[in-house]
Protein backbone atom coordinates (compact mmCIF):
# COMPACT_ATOMS: atom_id res chain seq x y z
CA UNK A 1 0.00 0.00 0.00
CA UNK A 2 1.24 2.95 -1.06
CA UNK A 3 1.62 6.01 1.30
CA UNK A 4 -0.51 9.18 0.25
CA UNK A 5 2.04 11.81 -1.13
CA UNK A 6 -0.53 14.72 0.95
CA UNK A 7 -0.02 13.03 4.01
CA UNK A 8 3.47 12.22 4.95
CA UNK A 9 4.16 15.80 3.18
CA UNK A 10 1.95 17.51 5.95
CA UNK A 11 3.99 15.44 8.31
CA UNK A 12 7.01 16.95 6.92
CA UNK A 13 5.75 20.52 7.62
CA UNK A 14 4.76 19.88 10.48
CA UNK A 15 8.78 20.16 12.47
CA UNK A 16 8.48 23.53 10.70
CA UNK A 17 5.64 25.48 11.93
CA UNK A 18 5.75 27.17 15.03
CA UNK A 19 3.48 25.50 17.37
CA UNK A 20 1.84 28.62 18.78
CA UNK A 21 -0.58 25.68 20.26
CA UNK A 22 1.73 24.51 21.86
CA UNK A 23 3.00 27.35 23.15
CA UNK A 24 -0.72 28.12 24.99
CA UNK A 25 -0.35 25.21 26.90
CA UNK A 26 3.25 25.40 27.49
CA UNK A 27 3.17 26.87 31.19
CA UNK A 28 1.56 24.03 31.95
CA UNK A 29 3.94 21.38 31.34
CA UNK A 30 6.53 20.33 33.60
CA UNK A 31 9.63 21.83 33.37
CA UNK A 32 11.62 19.84 35.50
CA UNK A 33 11.55 16.40 37.33
CA UNK A 34 11.07 18.21 41.18
CA UNK A 35 7.44 19.63 40.26
CA UNK A 36 4.56 17.97 41.22
CA UNK A 37 1.73 16.30 39.36
CA UNK A 38 -1.81 15.20 40.51
CA UNK A 39 -0.33 16.34 44.02
CA UNK A 40 2.31 13.66 43.78
CA UNK A 41 5.91 14.31 43.43
CA UNK A 42 7.55 13.29 40.62
CA UNK A 43 11.28 12.38 40.84
CA UNK A 44 13.50 11.33 37.92
CA UNK A 45 10.30 9.94 35.72
CA UNK A 46 10.31 12.76 32.87
CA UNK A 47 12.39 11.58 30.07
CA UNK A 48 15.07 13.85 28.86
CA UNK A 49 16.75 13.93 25.18
CA UNK A 50 19.35 13.54 23.08
CA UNK A 51 19.07 15.13 19.53
CA UNK A 52 22.19 15.59 16.87
CA UNK A 53 23.39 15.89 13.84
CA UNK A 54 25.74 14.91 10.97
CA UNK A 55 28.58 17.04 9.09
CA UNK A 56 26.10 18.03 5.85
CA UNK A 57 27.99 16.58 3.08
CA UNK A 58 28.24 12.70 4.46
CA UNK A 59 25.99 10.28 2.59
CA UNK A 60 22.82 8.67 3.75
CA UNK A 61 24.12 5.10 4.15
CA UNK A 62 26.81 6.97 6.57
CA UNK A 63 24.15 8.69 8.89
CA UNK A 64 22.59 4.83 9.27
CA UNK A 65 25.69 3.78 10.56
CA UNK A 66 26.19 7.20 13.21
CA UNK A 67 22.36 6.48 14.34
CA UNK A 68 23.64 3.06 15.61
CA UNK A 69 26.51 4.76 17.12
CA UNK A 70 24.33 7.38 18.91
CA UNK A 71 21.67 4.22 20.24
CA UNK A 72 24.38 2.17 21.69
CA UNK A 73 25.21 5.55 23.18
CA UNK A 74 21.39 6.19 23.89
CA UNK A 75 21.97 2.39 25.90
CA UNK A 76 24.87 3.10 28.10
CA UNK A 77 22.97 6.50 29.32
CA UNK A 78 19.99 4.26 30.50
CA UNK A 79 21.80 2.14 31.85
CA UNK A 80 24.23 4.07 34.37
CA UNK A 81 21.92 6.95 34.35
CA UNK A 82 18.85 7.67 36.88
CA UNK A 83 16.50 9.48 33.89
CA UNK A 84 15.38 7.84 30.80
CA UNK A 85 17.20 9.27 28.03
CA UNK A 86 15.21 9.50 24.47
CA UNK A 87 17.44 9.96 21.08
CA UNK A 88 15.55 12.00 18.93
CA UNK A 89 15.70 10.91 14.75
CA UNK A 90 17.70 13.63 12.72
CA UNK A 91 15.26 14.58 9.98
CA UNK A 92 16.96 13.83 6.61
CA UNK A 93 17.69 16.71 4.25
CA UNK A 94 18.63 17.03 0.53
CA UNK A 95 21.75 15.11 0.48
CA UNK A 96 24.29 14.48 -2.57
CA UNK A 97 22.99 11.81 -4.27
CA UNK A 98 19.45 13.09 -3.76
CA UNK A 99 19.72 14.96 -7.52
CA UNK A 100 16.15 15.37 -8.40
CA UNK A 101 15.88 19.18 -8.17
CA UNK A 102 11.83 19.47 -8.71
CA UNK A 103 11.07 17.52 -5.71
CA UNK A 104 11.03 19.15 -1.97
CA UNK A 105 13.59 16.57 0.29
CA UNK A 106 13.97 18.53 3.02
CA UNK A 107 12.88 17.65 6.39
CA UNK A 108 11.84 13.99 5.76
CA UNK A 109 10.68 11.91 8.44
CA UNK A 110 12.15 8.70 8.85
CA UNK A 111 9.08 6.88 8.84
CA UNK A 112 9.31 7.53 5.12
CA UNK A 113 12.10 5.02 4.84
CA UNK A 114 12.38 2.83 7.58
CA UNK A 115 9.93 1.08 10.04
CA UNK A 116 10.06 2.98 13.41
CA UNK A 117 8.16 0.94 15.44
CA UNK A 118 10.73 -1.81 14.60
CA UNK A 119 13.50 0.73 15.61
CA UNK A 120 11.31 1.85 19.06
CA UNK A 121 11.09 -2.38 20.37
CA UNK A 122 15.46 -1.78 20.70
CA UNK A 123 16.12 2.32 21.05
CA UNK A 124 13.56 4.58 22.43
CA UNK A 125 13.15 6.93 19.75
CA UNK A 126 11.07 9.75 18.57
CA UNK A 127 10.98 11.74 15.54
CA UNK A 128 11.78 15.95 15.52
CA UNK A 129 7.88 16.88 14.95
CA UNK A 130 7.46 14.34 17.74
CA UNK A 131 9.60 15.81 20.09
CA UNK A 132 8.43 19.00 19.37
CA UNK A 133 5.07 18.15 20.52
CA UNK A 134 6.09 17.32 23.93
CA UNK A 135 8.92 19.80 24.65
CA UNK A 136 7.20 22.83 22.82
CA UNK A 137 9.60 25.58 21.74
CA UNK A 138 11.51 25.37 24.74
CA UNK A 139 15.54 26.16 24.17
CA UNK A 140 17.51 23.33 24.51
CA UNK A 141 19.59 22.96 27.34
CA UNK A 142 23.08 22.64 25.68
CA UNK A 143 24.58 22.93 21.77
CA UNK A 144 27.44 20.96 21.48
CA UNK A 145 29.88 21.05 18.83
CA UNK A 146 32.15 17.89 18.33
CA UNK A 147 35.88 18.81 16.94
CA UNK A 148 39.02 16.77 16.21
CA UNK A 149 42.01 17.57 18.98
CA UNK A 150 44.13 19.68 16.80
CA UNK A 151 46.81 17.11 15.73
CA UNK A 152 50.14 18.75 14.21
CA UNK A 153 52.25 15.56 14.42
CA UNK A 154 51.50 11.69 15.62
CA UNK A 155 54.28 12.92 18.29
CA UNK A 156 52.41 15.41 19.95
CA UNK A 157 49.47 12.84 21.09
CA UNK A 158 50.79 9.41 20.82
CA UNK A 159 48.06 8.65 23.35
CA UNK A 160 45.10 8.01 21.21
CA UNK A 161 42.94 6.67 24.38
CA UNK A 162 39.35 8.10 24.72
CA UNK A 163 39.19 11.51 25.70
CA UNK A 164 37.40 14.74 25.04
CA UNK A 165 37.63 18.69 26.80
CA UNK A 166 36.50 21.82 26.24
CA UNK A 167 37.78 23.85 23.55
CA UNK A 168 38.28 27.14 21.51
CA UNK A 169 35.86 26.51 18.45
CA UNK A 170 37.78 26.19 15.09
CA UNK A 171 35.24 27.29 13.28
CA UNK A 172 31.89 28.83 12.62
CA UNK A 173 29.11 27.15 14.87
CA UNK A 174 26.32 25.73 13.32
CA UNK A 175 22.98 27.90 14.29
CA UNK A 176 20.11 26.44 12.40
CA UNK A 177 19.64 22.70 12.35
CA UNK A 178 17.16 21.22 9.67
CA UNK A 179 16.39 25.15 8.48
CA UNK A 180 14.42 25.52 11.46
CA UNK A 181 14.87 28.80 13.21
CA UNK A 182 12.60 27.48 15.93
CA UNK A 183 15.34 25.24 17.76
CA UNK A 184 17.41 27.49 20.09
CA UNK A 185 20.33 26.80 22.83
CA UNK A 186 20.46 28.14 26.38
CA UNK A 187 24.41 27.11 26.19
CA UNK A 188 26.31 26.76 23.23
CA UNK A 189 30.46 25.04 23.14
CA UNK A 190 32.59 23.40 21.45
CA UNK A 191 34.65 20.02 22.23
CA UNK A 192 37.46 18.80 21.19
CA UNK A 193 36.46 14.83 21.36
CA UNK A 194 38.49 11.43 20.35
CA UNK A 195 36.77 8.42 21.16
CA UNK A 196 33.74 6.29 21.55
CA UNK A 197 30.30 6.81 21.42
CA UNK A 198 29.61 5.90 25.30
CA UNK A 199 32.49 8.92 25.92
CA UNK A 200 29.58 11.65 25.42
CA UNK A 201 28.03 10.24 28.36
CA UNK A 202 30.45 12.18 30.38
CA UNK A 203 30.15 15.15 28.71
CA UNK A 204 26.46 14.95 29.77
CA UNK A 205 27.15 14.02 33.16
CA UNK A 206 29.06 17.44 33.36
CA UNK A 207 26.46 19.64 31.63
CA UNK A 208 23.38 17.65 33.56
CA UNK A 209 21.30 18.99 30.65
CA UNK A 210 17.48 17.77 30.48
CA UNK A 211 17.79 18.24 26.42
CA UNK A 212 21.23 18.35 24.70
CA UNK A 213 21.91 18.67 20.55
CA UNK A 214 25.69 16.95 19.50
CA UNK A 215 26.46 18.12 16.38
CA UNK A 216 29.10 16.60 14.16
CA UNK A 217 28.15 13.33 15.94
CA UNK A 218 30.13 11.10 13.15
CA UNK A 219 33.10 12.04 15.16
CA UNK A 220 31.97 9.50 17.64
CA UNK A 221 33.27 6.13 17.09
CA UNK A 222 31.49 2.95 17.51
CA UNK A 223 31.70 0.47 21.24
CA UNK A 224 31.93 -2.65 19.33
CA UNK A 225 31.77 -2.53 15.88
CA UNK A 226 30.29 -5.84 14.57
CA UNK A 227 29.22 -7.26 18.38
CA UNK A 228 26.31 -7.85 19.38
CA UNK A 229 24.55 -4.54 20.64
CA UNK A 230 25.73 -3.24 16.99
CA UNK A 231 24.52 -5.88 15.01
CA UNK A 232 20.64 -6.09 17.71
CA UNK A 233 20.53 -2.54 16.64
CA UNK A 234 21.28 -2.78 12.94
CA UNK A 235 18.86 -5.46 12.30
CA UNK A 236 16.03 -3.14 14.09
CA UNK A 237 16.37 -0.74 11.36
CA UNK A 238 13.90 -2.74 8.89
CA UNK A 239 12.65 0.15 5.51
CA UNK A 240 9.32 0.79 5.30
CA UNK A 241 6.94 -1.52 4.59
CA UNK A 242 5.95 0.96 1.54
CA UNK A 243 9.15 0.70 -0.02
CA UNK A 244 9.58 -3.03 0.66
CA UNK A 245 6.15 -3.77 -1.10
CA UNK A 246 7.20 -1.84 -4.06
CA UNK A 247 10.30 -3.79 -4.13
CA UNK A 248 8.09 -7.26 -3.77
CA UNK A 249 5.99 -6.25 -6.94
CA UNK A 250 9.25 -5.38 -9.16
CA UNK A 251 11.01 -8.56 -8.32
CA UNK A 252 7.63 -10.51 -8.71
CA UNK A 253 7.55 -8.93 -12.16
CA UNK A 254 10.62 -8.99 -13.70
CA UNK A 255 13.12 -11.07 -11.20
CA UNK A 256 10.75 -14.21 -11.95
CA UNK A 257 13.81 -16.76 -11.37
CA UNK A 258 17.51 -16.18 -9.77
CA UNK A 259 19.31 -13.09 -10.10
CA UNK A 260 23.22 -11.31 -10.19
CA UNK A 261 22.54 -8.06 -8.12
CA UNK A 262 25.57 -5.67 -9.18
CA UNK A 263 26.14 -2.41 -7.55
CA UNK A 264 28.16 0.03 -9.82
CA UNK A 265 29.13 3.45 -8.29
CA UNK A 266 30.02 5.96 -11.04
CA UNK A 267 29.95 9.75 -10.30
CA UNK A 268 31.83 10.88 -7.16
CA UNK A 269 33.70 7.54 -6.95
CA UNK A 270 35.17 8.28 -10.75
CA UNK A 271 37.64 10.82 -9.50
CA UNK A 272 37.39 10.03 -5.37
CA UNK A 273 38.34 6.12 -6.14
CA UNK A 274 39.23 6.20 -9.36
CA UNK A 275 41.72 2.79 -8.96
CA UNK A 276 38.57 0.68 -7.42
CA UNK A 277 36.06 1.60 -10.30
CA UNK A 278 36.36 -0.77 -13.30
CA UNK A 279 35.33 0.91 -17.16
CA UNK A 280 32.05 -0.15 -18.43
CA UNK A 281 33.63 -2.91 -20.61
CA UNK A 282 35.52 -4.43 -17.45
CA UNK A 283 32.24 -4.05 -15.63
CA UNK A 284 30.63 -5.79 -18.42
CA UNK A 285 33.49 -8.75 -18.77
CA UNK A 286 33.41 -9.40 -14.73
CA UNK A 287 30.01 -9.76 -14.64
CA UNK A 288 29.89 -12.34 -17.18
CA UNK A 289 33.06 -14.03 -15.51
CA UNK A 290 30.75 -14.69 -12.86
CA UNK A 291 28.06 -15.84 -14.34
CA UNK A 292 29.84 -18.41 -16.06
CA UNK A 293 30.43 -20.05 -13.18
CA UNK A 294 26.62 -20.34 -12.22
CA UNK A 295 24.64 -21.84 -15.03
CA UNK A 296 21.53 -21.06 -13.53
CA UNK A 297 21.73 -17.92 -13.25
CA UNK A 298 20.73 -15.84 -16.75
CA UNK A 299 19.08 -12.25 -15.08
CA UNK A 300 21.24 -9.63 -13.86
CA UNK A 301 19.82 -6.20 -11.90
CA UNK A 302 21.85 -3.21 -11.69
CA UNK A 303 21.97 -0.58 -9.32
CA UNK A 304 23.93 1.87 -10.63
CA UNK A 305 24.04 6.46 -10.22
CA UNK A 306 25.56 5.68 -13.75
CA UNK A 307 24.55 8.10 -16.56
CA UNK A 308 21.56 6.48 -18.97
CA UNK A 309 24.25 6.48 -21.61
CA UNK A 310 26.69 4.39 -19.70
CA UNK A 311 24.02 2.15 -18.13
CA UNK A 312 23.08 1.68 -22.11
CA UNK A 313 26.11 0.89 -22.75
CA UNK A 314 27.18 -1.91 -19.99
CA UNK A 315 23.26 -3.30 -20.85
CA UNK A 316 24.66 -3.85 -24.63
CA UNK A 317 27.80 -5.61 -23.59
CA UNK A 318 25.56 -8.23 -21.17
CA UNK A 319 23.78 -9.06 -24.01
CA UNK A 320 21.99 -11.67 -24.64
CA UNK A 321 21.24 -11.75 -20.37
CA UNK A 322 18.29 -9.77 -19.58
CA UNK A 323 19.37 -6.64 -17.56
CA UNK A 324 16.83 -4.81 -15.48
CA UNK A 325 17.37 -1.50 -13.73
CA UNK A 326 14.30 -0.12 -11.27
CA UNK A 327 13.10 2.96 -12.77
CA UNK A 328 10.71 4.80 -10.60
CA UNK A 329 7.02 6.36 -12.12
CA UNK A 330 6.63 9.73 -11.04
CA UNK A 331 4.12 8.41 -8.55
CA UNK A 332 6.81 6.80 -6.43
CA UNK A 333 9.29 9.29 -6.99
CA UNK A 334 7.19 12.17 -5.91
CA UNK A 335 6.01 10.00 -2.69
CA UNK A 336 9.35 8.26 -1.68
CA UNK A 337 11.69 10.92 -3.37
CA UNK A 338 15.48 9.73 -4.46
CA UNK A 339 16.19 7.81 -0.98
CA UNK A 340 13.30 5.89 -1.06
CA UNK A 341 14.38 4.58 -4.77
CA UNK A 342 17.60 4.06 -3.32
CA UNK A 343 16.26 2.01 -0.70
CA UNK A 344 14.72 0.15 -3.51
CA UNK A 345 17.93 -0.57 -4.91
CA UNK A 346 18.81 -2.16 -2.36
CA UNK A 347 16.40 -4.13 -1.12
CA UNK A 348 16.02 -6.28 -4.69
CA UNK A 349 20.11 -6.57 -4.57
CA UNK A 350 19.64 -7.52 -0.86
CA UNK A 351 17.39 -10.60 -1.99
CA UNK A 352 19.69 -11.46 -5.03
CA UNK A 353 21.11 -15.08 -5.53
CA UNK A 354 24.48 -13.43 -6.08
CA UNK A 355 25.78 -9.57 -5.02
CA UNK A 356 28.71 -8.08 -6.15
CA UNK A 357 29.13 -4.27 -5.48
CA UNK A 358 31.87 -1.50 -5.51
CA UNK A 359 34.91 -1.41 -2.74
CA UNK A 360 34.42 1.62 -0.03
CA UNK A 361 31.44 1.84 -1.48
CA UNK A 362 28.88 2.30 1.82
CA UNK A 363 25.93 1.55 -0.63
CA UNK A 364 27.69 -1.64 -0.78
CA UNK A 365 28.51 -2.24 2.27
CA UNK A 366 24.57 -1.91 3.78
CA UNK A 367 23.41 -4.75 1.28
CA UNK A 368 26.27 -6.87 1.90
CA UNK A 369 24.60 -6.02 5.88
CA UNK A 370 21.33 -7.02 5.10
CA UNK A 371 22.37 -9.99 3.19
CA UNK A 372 23.99 -11.06 6.59
CA UNK A 373 20.96 -10.53 8.21
CA UNK A 374 18.35 -12.61 5.56
CA UNK A 375 21.56 -15.50 6.68
CA UNK A 376 22.45 -15.46 2.68
CA UNK A 377 25.93 -17.42 1.97
CA UNK A 378 28.97 -15.49 2.76
CA UNK A 379 30.41 -16.45 -0.88
CA UNK A 380 27.68 -14.77 -2.74
CA UNK A 381 27.69 -11.80 -0.35
CA UNK A 382 31.16 -10.36 0.17
CA UNK A 383 31.89 -9.95 -3.56
CA UNK A 384 33.25 -6.26 -4.99
CA UNK A 385 34.36 -5.60 -8.39
CA UNK A 386 38.29 -5.00 -9.39
CA UNK A 387 39.86 -1.67 -11.18
CA UNK A 388 41.15 -2.00 -14.36
CA UNK A 389 44.33 -1.88 -13.69
CA UNK A 390 44.99 -4.26 -10.06
CA UNK A 391 47.05 -7.09 -10.32
CA UNK A 392 45.74 -8.33 -7.05
CA UNK A 393 42.38 -7.42 -6.26
CA UNK A 394 41.43 -7.07 -2.30
CA UNK A 395 37.56 -8.66 -1.64
CA UNK A 396 35.46 -6.95 1.14
CA UNK A 397 35.77 -7.90 5.16
CA UNK A 398 33.29 -10.03 6.29
CA UNK A 399 31.61 -8.70 8.81
CA UNK A 400 29.89 -11.77 10.01
CA UNK A 401 26.06 -10.90 11.68
CA UNK A 402 26.28 -12.41 16.09
CA UNK A 403 23.16 -13.38 17.64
Amino acid sequence: MHLDSARWRLLVLWTAVQFECLLCADDNRLSDEGETLAGHTVLNTLPRYILYDVNKPEGFNLRRDVFIRMASFIHHMNKVSDYHWILVLPPWHRLYHWRSSNLVQDRVPWSLFFNVDSIKNIVPVVELHEFFQMNGLRPLDAQVTLQDFNLKSFDQYPDFSDKWEIANCKGQIQKEFWNLNNLTFTKSLCISFQGISTLLADIVQELQPRTIIFDHAELALHNYYGGQEYWRIRKSMQFSNNLQEIAKEFMKKNLKQDYLCAHLRRRDFLYGHPSDVPSINNTAKQIIEKLSLMSNIKTIYIATDASKKEFEELNNYLQPHEVFKFEADEKTLNNFLDGGVAIIDQIICSQAKYFIGTSKSTFSFRIQEEREILGLPVETTFNSFCGDNIVKCTQPTKWRFVE
